[in-house]
């Protein structure tokens, strides 16, 4: 199943937990451009949490972001891009959402961070 953020039946909890017709949210949520109506996330939840792909994309369809959450936690490699489509930031997330590295670059390619934490 696959949800529009805006919809009016799609309700966010204090413990951020996503309940949709009063049901905890198994599916895929959409947020769309409210201007263009074009797909700007998706992402994918289970028992009413983010588990699953994550993606994000720009207005023009640049990929923006994507990566992965176990039960409403990042967890592996996560990556965003600045608007040109070049890669922006790449952390590695551990299996407590813990960051183990972190790397990034400017908007030409120059990289700007390159740090890996004992954890």
């Amino acid at each position: 199943m696959r949800v529009d953020l805006d919809d009016p039946e799609l309700d966010r909890g204090l413990d951020l937990s996503l309940t949709y017709r009063g049901e905890l949210f198994t599916g895929e949520t959409v947020e769309k451009n409210s201007r263009t109506g074009r797909i700007v996330a998706v992402t994918a939840c289970s028992d009413g949490l983010e588990d699953g792909p994550v993606r994000e994309w720009y207005m023009d369809g640049t990929g923006r972001a994507e990566g992965q959450c176990r039960r409403g936690i990042p967890y592996g490699r996560w990556r965003e891009w600045h608007p040109n489509g070049r890669l922006a930031v790449e952390k590695e997330y551990g299996e407590r959402s813990e960051v183990r590295s972190i790397k990034a670059w400017s908007d030409s390619g120059l990289p700007i961070d390159d740090r890996t934490f004992d954890v």
